[in-house]
């Protein structure tokens, strides 16, 4: 079996690496700038916030698309934004039959890679962690959380390798639902983006988590009149999570230590796209919501706040650096 990552940055090389470390056959397909910058630094190093630091060398690194022709399987980590080009290579390139795992964050990445190659089998995947691109070839897992696979046979071989390298790895049945409780979490990608602060010190700050909780909840009601129920995806049941978010700064950390027990540099991926300049997923992620409750007619304020804000972030409208209060007032104005 030969696994080709296709979209060697932060979560593509992270994932390759440890696919590699475990003896699977794996080539990444990423920019010659990264292929670069992985050679003049020995190799991959990859590192976590539970104190995981290895060097990983000898993995295949290519920069053009015809490398997808000998995969059996391949895991598409590039940006929702980049789906549909990466469809069309997909279908020119890879052998009928070959799996196809599409590991963006929010809804409807995958939808035009199934309508494009109706011939490969694909299937949508999730990673529930955060990983930062350091430079000199670092990657770094900064949070808790589990890569979630489809349940097929195929990748067995995949969720024991991430298991032997301390990451969870889950094939799940039902994956709609898993889709969107995890969706639950991603609606602070945009918060955090606005912060311009640390994961770990935005949910500290309750009126940022009052924010949160107001996104969560919308996307609940959104869930509720769609017929779909979110999976579990932290400790706490996904009905009582925005209330726990929403809680006094005591209770929530007495209650949510899980929760904290992330790098205290850690950020969003939104964060990194904004500080790169690249347009960002939100129309994935809180937009999803608010197009869906839209459709419903279920109202979702605070999540089209978000977007509106982050959109004036991406063309240069708006600074980064939004205190919760403002964020707030933002919202009351009208998404």
């Amino acid at each position: 079996m030969h696994i080709v990552v296709y979209g060697a940055g932060s979560i593509g090389c992270y994932l390759g690496a440890a696919l590699h470390l475990e003896g699977l056959s794996v080539t990444l397909l990423g920019r010659p700038r990264i292929q670069e910058e992985i050679k003049q630094a020995g190799g991959i190093h990859i590192s976590d916030y539970i104190g995981g630091d290895q060097l990983v060398s000898g993995i295949s690194f290519e920069h053009k698309e015809a490398a997808l022709a000998q995969a059996d399987i391949v895991l598409v980590t590039l940006k929702c934004l980049a789906m549909e080009q990466a469809a069309a290579a997909l279908a020119h390139y890879c052998r009928p039959g070959t799996r196809v795992i599409c590991l963006q964050n929010g809804l409807g990445s995958d939808r035009v890679v199934r309508e494009q190659c109706p011939q490969l089998l694909v299937s949508q995947g999730i990673v529930g962690f955060n990983v930062l691109h350091q430079d000199n070839g670092h990657f770094h897992r900064g949070t808790d959380g589990a890569v979630h696979l489809s349940d097929d046979d195929a990748f067995m071989p995949i969720r024991d390798a991430l298991l032997e390298q301390q990451i969870p790895c889950l094939l799940e049945r039902d994956f709609q639902s898993v889709a969107w409780g995890k969706l639950q979490l991603n609606l602070n990608n945009a918060i955090n983006a606005l912060a311009d602060i640390p994961l770990k010190q935005e949910l500290e700050q309750r009126g940022y988590r009052r924010v949160l909780s107001g996104a969560m909840k919308e996307l609940a009601a959104v869930a509720a009149k769609k017929g779909i129920s979110l999976a579990r995806m932290t400790a706490l049941p996904p009905a009582l999570l925005p209330g726990l978010i929403n809680s006094p700064d005591f209770i929530f950390h007495r209650l949510a230590k899980k929760m904290l027990e992330i790098d205290p540099q850690a950020r969003s991926s939104m964060w990194e796209d904004l500080q790169q300049k690249r347009l960002t997923e939100i129309y994935f992620l809180n937009g999803a919501v608010a197009a869906e409750g839209e459709k419903l007619g279920v109202s979702t304020p605070v999540n089209r706040t978000l977007c509106r804000l982050i959109h004036e972030v991406e063309s240069g409208k708006r600074q980064q650096g939004l205190s919760s209060r403002e964020l707030e007032l933002e919202i009351r104005r009208g998404g």
